[in-house]
Formats: structure tokens, C-alpha cells, sequence
């Protein structure tokens, strides 16, 4: 049987470090900042919002046997939602951060995308990727 249970626990590990990094950083400026894992959001939903969740991440690096999964090409999409109050400052300040915070962790960046705009929130969607080892630690 393959060694598989290291896939199912990088999604919360890299989700819990880049929460918890965010959240100090930006706390005090943002004190209603929600870092989250739900997409479906009701009206009461606090902003400024980061949506972090990981995409669809192939295997790689198979050996002969394959036996084992060596490793995982892994593929994370951030939204990043402020108000119109906030403005577009507020949003690159946000974004800055969690995209310091993905490359601190040695991800590239995918895709950095043009801002969405709706009557009263801006909003940027990024996409940052990696191989991360079989063995390989990710620490806080």
C-alpha cells in the first residue's frame, strides 16, 4: 500500500501557517480580517477576506514501482476581497502579504490576476505552486 497520508495533511498545514503569518502581520491594521477556507459566504461575511484553498495537484516524480507518491506538484488559489472603502491600497497591502508569505514558503507564482471590481468591493484572485517532497518538512 502506498504511503499517501502526508498528500491529505498539506493542504491544512500550508493553509494554517499562511492564516496564522497573516493574521499577525495584519491584525492590528485589518482587525476584521478573515483568513478562511469557505467559499460560500453569507452577508455578514467579514472583509477584508482572504479565501485560500488548494487546486486539483498532480503526482510527480513516480518511480518504476510506484509504489509510493515521491511527490506533489501543489497548486493554491487565494481571493482576495476589501471594500471600496479600503480601496485598491488596502488590497495591495493584503496582497502583499500573502504573497511574501506563499514565496517564504518557496512557492512560485502561477498567476497574479487583474483586479474584479463589483459596486462596492474589489477583489484579486492569485494562484501560486510547488513540488513538495514526500519527506519534506514544512515548519512554521
Amino acid at each position: 500500500m502506498a504511503q499517501t497520508d502526508w498528500v491529505f495533511s498539506i493542504e491544512s498545514k500550508i493553509y494554517t501557517i499562511i492564516k496564522t503569518r497573516l493574521e499577525k502581520a495584519l491584525k492590528t491594521t485589518y482587525p476584521n480580517l478573515l483568513v478562511t477556507q469557505q467559499q460560500k459566504m453569507n452577508d455578514n461575511t467579514s472583509i477584508p477576506t482572504v479565501f485560500i484553498k488548494m487546486l486539483d495537484s498532480p503526482e510527480i516524480g513516480q518511480d518504476l514501482d510506484n509504489a509510493t507518491i515521491n511527490a506533489m506538484l501543489v497548486y493554491f488559489e487565494t481571493h482576495i476581497t476589501v471594500t471600496k472603502d479600503m480601496g485598491l491600497t488596502g488590497l495591495r497591502k493584503i496582497s502583499e502579504s500573502v504573497l511574501g508569505n506563499f514565496k517564504a514558503l518557496r512557492f512560485n507564482i502561477g498567476y497574479r490576476g487583474t483586479v474584479r471590481e463589483t459596486s462596492d468591493t474589489y477583489t484579486l484572485v492569485s494562484r501560486f505552486n510547488r513540488v513538495i517532497g514526500a519527506n519534506e518538512e514544512i515548519n512554521f
